[in-house]
């Protein structure tokens, strides 16, 4: 096998494995991650915020800022809603239906789906999953307001949310817009395919084998602690606890598929992880997931997944948001390293784009900076010594213990090569250049520069 195409997969089977070790985030890189989630949400004022970064080959970092109501601090345990993510898990779902045979994304709905004047039962499940549908919106539907207001006792049914559809934008497959009545449609094909509701299709399909056991639709959220929602949906103009109102539960039954699950920061990073490196669907049902249609020069969709090229930091990742009524959430996974950010926060006053572009970006430029950045101020605990340097060929570790993973970085952050449980290195395949040699057993660490010259 060409040694290029051997690094490469070490680096993705490495970046699959990496929470199996005991590596965690160094002292170091956890409190300039700290620094920085504290300074954003002091400075915005944001009511509450959980944050879990996971860095491949060193661990996660999670952590809070805020209450969840006055006088109770958030914590890490408590669960928030990630709204339209919920998409996400749903086509996942889907995909790993279609592994099993059981469905084909090229079925149309009108098998399952029948009786609605403004369902198109040619439209397929591929064009509900990436908003090619052409259905329209339910929640642009301006009589569901008067419903909220004037019956807040009332739970919603994925049926009779289908028949808040109006006539359809356009022709099957002919455009894209984004309806979450997609994805009730898709929620109801889950259950009658698999005779489950589709939140226990999720729970056996995706979370209990991952073991994402965070992750709850809210109706069954039993005594479970979340985070008290806050929004301005009562006058526009000052946050109100949702919980004080008669409307949460009523809100999250509109929402249902569309948008109900709710998790934590370290479970949602960890589902995005884990699909992004293989763990969750197979690698086909990856390249259809991540078949995309064109939205502008930097954003695409695929099937419930976007993806951001050079938005993040000059970075392409993948990602899928939610907003709730009081509840924002933002995620990414940086194609390039594997770094996964997730951030929820309770209150939606913050829009998507400014919790991605003010909070997401600054946690991951930490993670950029960290090889070169950090270079100074970490502490020599491991006893390590890397000889020669500059080197040609072969780079040989003497190595105080075994168990010491080791990982190459290019002055960019960039994962370029990790190995564990050796006294040698092999680079005469990486291009000429100063690189970071970071070595990591426990909570210990070591990083020391290096310079290839072929």
């Amino acid at each position: 096998m060409n040694k290029k195409y051997r690094i490469a997969i070490l680096i993705l089977v490495c970046m699959g494995l990496a929470l199996n070790t005991k590596a965690q985030v160094t002292p170091f890189v956890a409190g300039r991650l700290q620094f920085t989630l504290d300074s954003i949400c002091n400075r915005y004022n944001i009511k509450g915020t959980s944050a879990a970064v996971l860095i491949p080959n060193m661990g996660i970092w999670k952590s809070v800022n805020g209450v969840s109501q006055e006088g109770v601090p958030l914590s890490t345990d408590m669960l928030f809603g990630m709204g339209s993510n919920t998409k996400t898990f749903i086509a996942a779902t889907l995909l790993k239906m279609q592994e099993q045979q059981l469905i084909s994304l090229n079925d149309t709905i009108g098998k399952w789906i029948t009786g609605y004047p403004n369902i198109n039962g040619k439209v397929t499940i591929r064009q509900c999953l990436n908003h090619t549908s052409g259905i329209f919106d339910y929640l642009q539907n301006a009589t569901i307001n008067d419903s909220i207001l004037g019956k807040p006792e009332k739970r919603w049914t994925r049926e009779e949310i289908l028949f808040l559809a109006k006539a359809p934008l356009f022709a099957p497959g002919a455009s894209w817009d984004y309806s979450n009545t997609n994805y009730i449609i898709c929620g109801i094909i889950i259950e009658k395919v698999l005779n489950k509701s589709p939140f226990q299709a999720i729970n056996e399909l995706i979370l209990q084998p991952n073991e994402l056991l965070n992750t709850v639709d809210f109706n069954e959220k039993g005594n479970r602690s979340f985070a008290h929602p806050w929004s301005m949906i009562e006058n526009g103009q000052t946050l109100t606890d949702m919980t004080t109102t008669p409307y949460l539960e009523q809100l999250f039954s509109l929402a249902n598929t569309a948008g109900s699950l709710i998790t934590s920061s370290e479970d949602n990073v960890l589902f995005w992880h884990k699909l992004f490196t293989g763990q969750i669907v197979n690698a086909q049902s990856w390249r259809e997931m991540t078949t995309m249609v064109n939205l502008s020069n930097n954003t695409q969709y695929g099937l419930g997944i976007f993806r951001y090229n050079r938005r993040i930091n000059g970075r392409t990742a993948y990602s899928h948001g939610g907003t709730f009524f009081g509840y924002i959430n933002e995620n990414i996974v940086d194609t390039t390293s594997g770094v996964t950010i997730a951030v929820l926060t309770n209150q939606d006053s913050i829009n998507n784009n400014g919790l991605l572009d003010i909070v997401i970006k600054a946690l991951h430029r930490v993670t950029l900076n960290m090889p070169p950045v950090g270079i100074n101020e970490f502490q020599p605990l491991l006893a390590v010594n890397i000889r020669p340097n500059p080197v040609s060929n072969t780079i040989w570790v003497e190595l105080e213990a075994n168990g010491t993973y080791l990982t190459l970085y290019d002055m960019h952050g960039r994962m370029v090569l990790s190995e564990s449980e050796t006294n040698t290195i092999d680079v005469s395949g990486i291009a000429n250049g100063m690189y970071i040699l970071h070595a990591t057993k426990g909570g210990l660490y070591y990083q020391q520069r290096l310079v290839v010259q072929h």
